[in-house]
């Protein structure tokens, strides 16, 4: 009898444990399949690609003249005045004409005595020629006269000279369009040759200097075309080339930039000083091959692009084909497209960056990315942080639960229920918090959230299940058969 009683025992032990076997393999969770994500691929197409290189900085004006007195003499007009607009030939300033009255009068009376001593020694010589006087003497008379000549005429030019002192000079003009900025001369003051004496500025001719990058600099040359648009005026833009480039350049914070400045074809409502934005037009192709930059690997100063292989008809279903690295020949490139000179033709499709279950492109696969969340599946469940609510056969799903056939298991869930700041029901489900629902039996709860349930199944079957949460939440469950 013993040994018949063992055999019962060890039988229905055996029964017990593959039942719960069988009930353990039915409903724990199924690993999911990792989802597919189809590869990104990018046709070739054709574009265009314009190269250029931007930078800050201000307006100026192009041209600053400085005017130089022409003479020496004092001032008689001053008829540029600061901030005065003037034209190109617009007279400036005038001269004083030379107080010479006195020394006019004293060569005027000196001439007048030269004349009469030349006319003495002239008579004096022709009594000494009736005379017969010596020759020597005759000689010597020959001799005063023409000295009394040369000192006649030497005060002859010097009246000359004093009267054309009292003509003014001619007067000052403008030798360009422009404002007066500076004006170094006052009426009546004496001015010398050369002496600065007007500064006029070009505001209508304009340009602007933008700081630049080493690194560009080498990419830049004379006369190339530029946009300059200002901060004051943000609706205008404005034309320009390239008009000078620095020889040395500034070092800021460990970085070395280059002033270059762009002379601006029209300025109209601009001002000197005002902040600009440029951008210099480096180089322009129209019409090529292009691919998106970022699709591009450089190694070894090569370039390279990813194909699609061909299916591996022996890989599992899902397994997306292998990929082919090709070398291609690049060109010019700016910070979106790069121009493909070869090894690529029109309408080829390449690999580039990957894409999400969802279609975005580039995005985080590393699980911060809401769309590949562990909590979420390809069933229609929803992943949650603290509650959710589902209904039908929606189960909710906490952290890195999951749930299938309308009930989820974890080490915090129950048939039917999961814990952790969220309840479910088969028919309905609620979350709140410090709560407790109940559905066909009362549960009580200890801790801060407690949910209870019972979930049946469509053919009339019900299961039960009690188990207990490890984050601070209890849950009871109970149903009948």
């Amino acid at each position: 009898m013993r040994s018949k009683k063992a055999i019962w025992i060890t039988a229905a032990t055996v029964v017990v444990a593959a039942a719960a076997a069988v009930s353990i393999y039915h409903f724990w969770p199924k690993p999911e399949p990792e989802p597919v994500i189809p590869p990104n691929l990018i046709t070739v197409q054709k574009d265009n690609i314009s190269v250029q290189i931007k930078g800050s900085g201000a307006t100026k004006a192009t041209k600053q003249t400085t005017v130089y007195a022409a003479d020496q003499g004092n001032v008689n007009q001053v008829l540029g005045t600061l901030n005065m607009n003037v034209k190109k030939g617009q007279v400036l300033m005038t001269y004083k004409g030379a107080d010479v009255s006195k020394d006019m009068r004293q060569r005027v009376t000196t001439l007048k005595q030269q004349q009469t001593d030349l006319h003495d020694k002239q008579e004096q010589y022709k009594q000494l020629v009736m005379d017969s006087t010596v020759q020597t003497d005759i000689d010597s008379a020959k001799l005063a006269i023409e000295k009394a000549k040369t000192d006649i005429a030497t005060t002859q030019e010097e009246i000359a000279l004093l009267q054309k002192d009292q003509i003014p000079h001619n007067p000052l003009v403008a030798p360009v369009s422009g404002t007066i900025t500076k004006v170094n001369i006052v009426p009546g003051g004496a001015v010398s040759n050369g002496a600065e004496v007007f500064t006029i500025v070009d505001y209508q001719d304009l340009s602007a200097t933008i700081q630049v990058d080493e690194m560009n600099i080498p990419k830049i040359h004379m006369g190339m075309k530029a946009s300059v648009q200002l901060d004051a005026l943000p609706d205008q833009i404005y034309t320009g080339q390239v008009s000078a480039i620095a020889n040395e350049g500034a070092i800021k914070n460990g970085v070395s930039t280059f002033a270059v400045t762009i002379h601006m074809d029209k300025a109209p409502n601009a001002k000197a000083g005002m902040s600009a934005q440029a951008t210099i037009f480096v180089e322009e192709k129209k019409n090529i091959l292009v691919l998106p930059i970022e699709t591009v690997t450089q190694r070894d100063g090569k370039y390279f692009v990813e194909l699609q292989g061909k299916p591996d008809p022996q890989a599992p279903a899902g397994t997306p084909p292998a990929t082919i690295e090709k070398e291609i020949k690049v060109g010019i490139h700016n910070e979106s497209l790069i121009e493909v000179k070869s090894g690529l033709k029109e309408g080829d499709q390449i690999i580039g960056p990957e894409a999400d279950m969802f279609g975005g492109v580039g995005l985080s696969m590393d699980g911060t990315d809401a769309a590949m969340d562990s909590s979420a599946t390809d069933t229609g469940e929803v992943a949650v942080d603290s509650n959710t609510s589902a209904e039908g056969d929606t189960a909710a799903n906490t952290d890195s639960s999951s749930s299938a056939d309308g009930s989820s298991t974890d080490s915090s869930s129950t048939s039917g229920s999961s814990a952790g700041s969220t309840s479910s029901a088969d028919s309905s489900s609620t979350s709140t918090d410090s709560t407790s629902s109940t559905d066909s039996s009362t549960n009580t709860s200890t801790g801060s959230t407690s949910s209870a349930g019972s979930a049946s199944s469509t053919d009339g079957s019900s299961s039960t299940g009690t188990s207990t949460s490890t984050d601070s939440s209890s849950s009871t469950g109970g149903g009948s058969q």
